[in-house]
């Protein structure tokens, strides 16, 4: 009886001692895994600041607004000469390159075919009417599509067009607001 009861001390105290070296061996593995814990969060909470910067980055404003329309049509309205053959540019393609710094090249190529036609002496001005256009002191909607897309909305009245909407489609790209879509009805 007396050998029973020693082997059941014996074997619960091996059964201690194994618990405890398991525990004294896991211990410092725990405490690795919470300091990577820690590191995760402190990353995490990084990631999460330059999130936030890079929305504060994306805010549309309305000088964005109105520093890319007026560039658009500054593009569009080309200085020519008395012939209306364009002074800065040779080409569409040259002229086209210019209009890609704001906006995109599907959006530009229809406004350049438009109002532009190339001969082998140069760019010419087809003499017409701007499009209905976006009016800074004018109110609009500002509508967010999606993370890197706002839209424009905005109903003008001029003797020329009467009352028309106009609509923009801002795009974040490459670090700063491209126009990539107009629309004016």
């Amino acid at each position: 009886m007396l050998k029973r009861e020693s082997i059941r001390y014996v074997s619960f105290m091996m059964g201690i001692a194994i618990i405890l070296s398991l525990f004294f061996a896991i211990r410092p593995a725990l405490a690795i895994n919470q300091d990577q814990n820690r590191q995760m969060a402190k990353a995490a909470d990084v990631k999460s600041e330059i999130v936030e910067k890079e929305t504060f980055k994306r805010e549309l404003s309305h000088d964005q607004i109105v520093s890319l329309t007026d560039r658009f049509m500054d593009m569009l309205v080309q200085e020519t000469d008395e012939m209306n053959q364009v002074i800065h540019f040779d080409s569409k393609r040259a002229l086209l390159e210019e209009f890609e710094t704001i906006t995109t090249k599907e959006v530009a190529s229809e406004y350049v075919q438009y109002y532009f036609h190339e001969t082998s002496d140069g760019l010419y001005l087809k003499p017409t009417e701007t499009p209905p256009w976006f009016q800074e002191h004018h109110d609009y909607d500002m509508i967010q599509k999606d993370y890197n897309t706002m839209k424009v909305v905005q109903e003008n009245t001029t003797d020329l067009y009467g009352t028309y909407t106009v609509r923009f489609e801002f795009t974040w790209y490459n670090g700063q607001w491209r126009i990539a879509d107009i629309n004016h009805t």
